[in-house]
């Protein structure tokens, strides 16, 4: 009987085992290698999460990622076929198939309560055939006749829809999304025109970048969505030409990456287009790829990270962009735009690294910005700068539903595409001049269809792990919960982090006669709500100054930081260089002139707030000539894309 019990054991062991191959070791399907993921348990109960979702009325999980689901069930067995049949043609209900839609159709909507024809942004269908191909390049043989059938009607509508979808070339992570769909649909279904569509929009985007760079530059979110549509290009396509673009395409990509990356804060550093996490940036790129790649925890649990964080291994890094990576006090500039003025700075010290962007990107951007982090408290909310009408000084309005709940505060007339339930700020026209550890910001700006209130505030995040704290010749208690301090007439704020010391003077600004600067600690502390990790010192502090109820608000800011500041004699020698340097601003018909005098030189910019017109940088570095992508003097995107510069037609 112990026998029996024992050999009946190692049965069922074995079975167990044999269920979880596909996730416990790399297999080769279709000609294709399926690499492993890293704990096949916890893939499982995100599968059995999922499917408890879908099951639901309305299914809980959304459209586009029953495809990341599907692609998994499939490589794990979890499903029988008519399960596969059933998730398929639920998709399919989802599709807009009628003809009068116009630019709507063959798109599919996002969740399962929107009616009608038209599908509001079109983004989905990008979304739903890159994740959705690779069940046809991996998988295909394991769909049912009935189930492949519904696939190919999915993916054959949906192509007209990726066409009818027109997309700028600068959404770069849409317009990535949309080349990957075509090139992959033209290999899958063996129709060459289709590959060519995608080979020529590939054309037009390489060319634009070797132009005028990445204008969704550096997100957190959309260059993690930028390498998965160039990965998957690399990994499957067929096509000698499109792989070799691609490998380029990633090349200049992580260039840019590398040379901004924090490897230990583990988050990307530098200003930042796009940005859902205004206290502390880390979310799909480093997540699902960068951090596994340089060796931290990989916690994917769906093949289709998994299939591009394996191939990103499989290219790696180069020698170059690991030393940008670990280079100290680098400088880079980068171009961002086709228009004049959309450049981006970074500087990046042992601790601290300072950032700033020339022009707004977005509602989520993160122009103005400064990270430390040290072997002490290698993670800890960032220092950022925001301009907003809510009083969502964290950034906190799409996690807490503030959108459903001050749904009678939107205005009429509200723009469809407004996002009144995400997190926004204002897009304020702004100009900078940055030289390597300080610049001098000035930014302007009104009230949008986004703010609530009568004012605008200008808020600076900060952490609340300070040695100590200082306002002009006085240190400064941390505030305890629910109390400020009063910024003194100085104007200046300083803070002290190790062997850093951390300046802000704020040089002028529209507020009302005698309302100051106000150093806050609301208690807040940041918790991620996209990407699942933790973050063990994640208490924040606020400055806070608050415009007046004309719905105008006018700031311009000194930011100043350095290293090597060891001794108390140190941070009173840097204290005082900024209290005392004098400081010149000049208003007069709307135009408005500030700089201070640094050791290195003036510092300061002039513009015409009227016009919205940059008129001048006072900078001791002036910026490169017909730059790039530029690290300490050195151009390293040209070199990379300038082949794709399309002549102009004379």
């Amino acid at each position: 009987m112990q026998t029996y019990r024992m050999i009946k054991k190692l049965f069922l062991c074995a079975v167990w085992f044999a269920m979880l191959q596909p996730s416990l070791e790399a297999q080769v399907l279709s000609g294709h290698e399926i690499p492993a993921l890293p704990d096949a348990v916890a893939r499982m109960a995100n599968l059995k999460r999922e499917w408890t979702a879908l099951q639901q009325t309305p299914p809980k999980l959304a459209v586009r990622d029953c495809f990341l689901f599907l692609l998994d069930a499939l490589d794990t067995h979890f499903l029988e076929p008519k399960q596969v049949e059933w998730v398929l043609k639920l998709v399919q209900t989802r599709m807009i198939n009628d003809p009068a839609a116009g630019k709507s159709y063959g798109n599919i909507f996002w969740g399962w309560h929107e009616t009608g024809i038209d599908v509001g942004d079109g983004n989905n269908i990008e979304f739903c055939m890159q994740y959705g191909l690779p069940i046809k390049l991996l998988f295909n043989d394991r769909l049912s006749d009935e189930a492949r059938k519904t696939l190919d009607e999915i993916f054959t509508l949906g192509i007209q829809g990726a066409r009818n979808q027109v997309v700028r070339i600068s959404y770069t992570n849409i317009f990535l999304m949309k080349i990957w769909n075509f090139v992959a649909f033209g290999q899958v279904y063996h129709q060459p025109a289709m590959l060519e569509e995608g080979r020529h929009y590939f054309d037009q985007w390489l060319d634009h970048v070797s132009r005028y760079g990445n204008r969704e530059y550096d997100s957190p979110t959309y260059c993690g969505v930028d390498l998965e549509s160039l990965l998957l290009m690399y990994r499957f396509t067929t096509d000698a030409d499109i792989k070799s673009k691609a490998k380029d395409a990633l090349t200049f990509l992580l260039n840019d990456l590398t040379a901004h990356y924090n490897p230990v804060a583990g988050i990307l550093a530098g200003a930042h287009s796009r940005d859902y996490n205004r206290v502390f940036s880390r979310d799909l790129l480093e997540e699902k790829y960068m951090n596994p790649l340089l060796g931290r925890a990989n916690n994917n649990v769906h093949l289709f990270h998994q299939l591009c964080l394996a191939t990103l291994k499989e290219l790696g890094l180069s020698p170059d962009q690991q030393n940008w990576m670990h280079r100290k006090n680098r400088f880079i500039v980068q171009r961002w735009d086709s228009l004049a003025n959309a450049y981006a700075c970074d500087f990046v010290g042992q601790k601290v690294s300072l950032a700033s962007s020339n022009q707004a990107y977005s509602p989520d951007d993160k122009p103005f910005v400064i990270y430390l982090n040290s072997s002490r408290i290698p993670e800890m909310p960032n220092i950022a700068f925001v301009m907003e009408g809510r009083d969502d000084h964290y950034g906190t309005w799409a996690t807490e539903g503030m959108g459903e709940k001050m749904k009678q505060l939107m205005p009429p007339g509200y723009p469809s595409n407004g996002g009144w339930g995400k997190t926004r700020h204002l897009m304020p026209f702004m100009q900078s001049a940055q030289n390597k550890g300080e610049l001098v910001m000035l930014v302007s700006g009104n009230k949008d269809h986004n703010c609530i209130k009568d004012y605008l505030n200008s808020t600076i995040i900060l952490p609340n792990y300070f040695d100590e704290l200082w306002t002009g010749n006085h240190k400064i208690p941390v505030p305890s919960i629910g109390h400020q301090v009063l910024i003194d007439e100085t104007r200046t704020f300083f803070a002290r982090f190790e062997d850093v010391a951390i300046a802000f003077r704020f040089l002028w600004d529209n507020a009302d006669p005698g309302v100051m600067p106000v150093l806050y600690n609301d208690g807040y502390k940041f918790e991620a709500s996209r990407e699942k990790f933790p973050l063990i010192h994640n208490g924040t502090l606020r400055i806070t100054l608050q415009h007046p109820n004309t719905g105008k608000a006018n700031i311009a800011i000194w930011w100043k930081t350095a290293e090597g500041i060891n001794t108390d004699q140190a941070f009173v020698e840097f204290r005082q260089e900024v209290l005392n340097a004098a400081v010149s601003v000049k208003e007069e018909n709307g135009t408005v002139d500030i700089f201070v005098p640094t050791q290195s030189g003036k510092l300061g910019v002039r513009a015409d707030l009227a016009t919205k017109k940059r008129l001048e940088y006072y900078n001791p570095a002036p910026l490169p000539i017909d730059f790039l992508f530029n690290i300490d003097g050195k151009e390293i995107g040209k070199p990379v894309l300038e082949r794709y510069t399309i002549p102009a037609q004379k």
